[in-house]
């Protein structure tokens, strides 16, 4: 028996799984009838029977319970047998090595390092037996060095190849584990390595994709670009690309295009007045088209010198990333030489502007629901949705996040499901920790924000205790939140930059092992412990950094997560302070998604995915993409003259309220008055109506005007573009591949007047 070196075959198998294209996997017949064999004879790992499809399998165990696996982890399990052998191999010398003492100690032991006395006895072995001493070298790392070959759980266990299997065929715990039982059958029994001969298939199905035609073809460079800028003027969608022209000859009136490193020289030629042919004109050669795009009473002539891959000065590979970059719904293509522009096919997933939602609604209507669908159409239900049932009971943040306990010999941090969540959130989002040059935990470096999924907590019947209470951390750090901070986000070199202040501090966890007398291993730490509970694995380098970075930064709210809470309003249930609804995104569930109930069976209708916001301070300069009001006018005068009426009341609005504006208005970017009407309509259902309440004698003004009326009135002339018709859905679609777009009556009109036929019987509120 010749030992192998454990850690060039662990990654040696890494890079194969690595390379290896995904297929499907058809067994062959004879490799079925051995498996068969195998698991009627050894009842392995509990496994009684296997049933065969086309490219899965059912393996049913002694209890009746089934695993169900795809055909490609035989392969995968075929790959790391060798490596389990070899594992094994190492393992049987450990075992005669150490006869007769506590396998369980010396393996414990081992892993620390070294001592002389135990390096002795191992030379000693290799020595007497004939192997040669680099076999030695290897055994030697095998008990001590566990990293090297992907080991966690000691040698000394039945089941330590699992954790080494898994990592080198880069598989999930839990569920996958089944593969490492799998690949120690192919360990096993040489006629199931003999039998397997897989046939690899292409992919089976796809999914019928249709492609969204061309909105612009063309052979030409030059005339490309040319319809380009006319399609972006038609559309008044010019202005994210025109802000980046730079005047550079002001004498000639030439402006260059400089953006992220960018640069396009004399893109244009720009002028006052119709310029002649011999002033577009340079030596013999017109140097650019003679019909101008008009502009504020300017004309902008475009070069007609384009190049494609030259890296001149006016290159069509430099324009198509600046353009992409700024457009998103858009992108330009190159296809067989011909130059493209399409509606972005990405998934697009609407932005909510608060990551924290209130579903307010009767009894069986769907919320919680609404929730479930919408974590499966962004993520998994089992990587990325939380459901907490809300006890009456809860009056603190401990309630939800968990506390301190010191009952027993030493204190422990007690969990919660929500707590551990939030930690998986963070997990998503965070690629690597950054220490200084003491080793100390110090910042956070996050993947793109495309490969982070929203994680959506949902708690159920959210007001049977008090809101105001239990939530209240989560409330007043909310407002912390802070997206791309100017000085840092520049001094970063980041795409991105977020900032929170913490939920729960770093010393609430790190003062847990200052409590413990007497001598304890790191592993049985309490903080330790609670690590543990939440997910991390300290042995794995990028978990204990992570880990470190809390301990001393503790943990805040993570972007990724959206808070949503299902709300019913009866004598059983709390109502909410405006501290919760000014910080919180609150729906009429029944207005905004209703129940139909001649689509039960079949819906015409689904919401729109979403996801978390990337920003927390509106900007002035990201109005210039909003087509219907790029320079803020229309939405700072709708805020003003709904303001006005509500002054001096309880009711009146903030600097918060107007930010949520503007952030409304940049997520859903309108490009005309009705689009933007429907978002002004969408934020007094959210923002604005819910805080009203009372009766007459509380609902006036400072004139003493019956306030409903009145914001009624000046209501109904800021939305007169949808008042009295309909207006475009922002947050449902049709099913299907037609026409998305849906029309609705304007939500608030309906709102408002249902609000004062209540207030007609003495009492009315928002909330249904």
């Amino acid at each position: 028996m010749e030992l192998i070196d454990l850690k060039s075959k662990f990654n040696e198998i890494e890079s194969n799984v690595n390379k290896v294209e995904f297929r499907d996997v058809r067994l062959a017949e004879k490799f079925k009838v051995e498996y068969e064999k195998y698991i009627s004879g050894n009842a392995a790992n509990g496994y009684s029977e296997v049933e065969w499809a086309d490219f899965s399998t059912r393996i049913i165990t002694t209890t009746g319970k089934s695993i169900f696996l795809t055909n490609y982890w035989f392969f995968i399990a075929s790959e790391l047998a060798g490596y389990l052998k070899g594992l094994n191999e190492h393992k049987h010398i450990f075992k005669q090595i150490f006869e007769g003492e506590n396998l369980q100690e010396i393996a414990v032991s081992l892993r620390k390092g070294l001592n002389d006395v135990q390096s002795e006895l191992i030379q000693k072995f290799f020595t007497s037996n004939g192997h040669s001493l680099q076999e030695c070298e290897f055994f030697k790392t095998f008990v001590s060095d566990y990293s090297s070959w992907g080991g966690g759980k000691t040698i000394d266990r039945n089941d330590y190849y699992v954790s080494p299997l898994l990592q080198a065929g880069k598989l999930l715990a839990e569920t996958q584990s089944a593969v490492a039982e799998i690949a120690k059958q192919f360990a096993e029994e040489s006629a199931l390595r003999e039998s397997f001969l897989p046939v690899f298939e292409p992919l089976s199905s796809k999914l019928d994709v249709k492609k969204s035609s061309p909105l612009l073809s063309e052979h030409s460079r030059g005339k490309f670009v040319y319809l380009l800028i006319e399609f972006l003027i038609t559309k008044t969608r010019q202005e994210p690309l025109f802000k980046y022209l730079i005047e550079k000859e002001i004498s000639l009136g030439n402006y260059n295009l400089e953006y992220k490193g960018y640069r396009l020289t004399t893109i244009f030629k720009v002028s006052n007045v119709l310029l002649s042919e011999e002033q577009l004109s340079s030596g013999e050669k017109n140097r650019f088209f003679e019909k101008p795009f008009i502009l504020d009473s300017k004309m902008y002539y475009l070069s007609n010198q384009w190049t494609d891959g030259t890296s001149s000065r006016l290159d069509i590979q430099s324009l198509i990333p600046i353009f992409n970059s700024l457009y998103v719904n858009y992108e330009i293509l190159v296809e067989d030489g011909i130059y493209i522009l399409k509606e972005s096919n990405n998934l697009v997933l609407q932005q909510v502007t608060k990551p924290f939602l209130l579903l307010a609604g009767i009894s069986g209507t769907g919320k919680t629901r609404f929730v479930r669908e919408q974590a499966k159409k962004t993520g998994s239900l089992s990587e990325t949705y939380c459901l907490t049932s809300v006890r009456p009971d809860w009056h603190e943040p401990s309630d939800l996040l968990g506390y301190v306990s010191r009952l027993g010999g030493k204190p422990q941090y007690v969990a919660t499901d929500v707590l551990r969540f939030i930690v998986r959130a963070w997990r998503e989002i965070i690629e690597k920790i950054e220490r200084d040059s003491n080793g100390v935990a110090i910042d956070w470096r996050g993947h793109e924000l495309a490969k982070i999924r929203p994680f959506w907590l949902c708690l159920d019947e959210m007001n049977l205790a008090p809101v105001e209470q239990y939530f209240a951390d989560y409330l007043s750090v909310l407002e912390t939140r802070c997206w791309n901070a100017p000085d840092k986000l520049k001094k970063s070199g980041l795409s991105y930059v977020y900032e929170c202040d913490p939920l729960i501090k770093g010393e609430v966890f790190s003062s847990l092992d200052a409590d413990v007398f007497g001598k304890t291993s790191d592993s049985e730490k309490p903080s330790s412990l609670l690590a543990k509970d939440l997910g991390f694995d300290l042995k794995n380098d990028t978990d204990k950094d992570i880990w470190d970075y809390f301990l001393a930064h503790g943990i805040s709210i993570p972007f990724n997560l959206i808070v949503t809470g299902t709300v019913n309003m009866d004598e059983t249930t709390h109502g909410f302070s405006r501290k919760v609804i000014d910080r919180a995104l609150t729906f009429d569930f029944g207005e905004f998604f209703p129940n139909n109930i001649d689509e039960f069976f079949e819906a015409k209708f689904e919401p729109k995915k979403l996801s978390y916001p990337t920003c927390s301070q509106a900007k002035f300069e990201q109005f210039s993409s909003v087509a219907a009001d790029p320079k803020a006018q229309k939405t700072t005068a709708f805020f003003k003259a709904m303001n006005a009426v509500l002054q001096g009341t309880p009711f009146e609005l903030a600097f918060r309220a107007f930010n949520e504006l503007c952030l409304s208005v940049i997520s859903f970017a309108p490009e005309n008055d009705e689009q933007l009407a429907a978002v002004f309509d969408d934020f007094l259902m959210c923002k604005v109506l819910p805080r009203i309440e009372g009766d007459e004698d509380k609902l006036q003004t400072l004139k003493g005007e019956a306030l409903l009326q009145s914001f009624k009135d000046v209501i109904a002339k800021e939305l007169n573009h949808i008042w009295d018709g309909e207006r475009v859905d922002l947050l449902r679609e049709n099913k299907g591949s037609g026409e998305k777009v849906i029309k609705v009556q304007c939500r608030s009109k309906i709102k408002l007047e249902s609000m004062q036929t209540q207030l007609n019987s003495g009492f009315t509120s928002f909330w249904p």
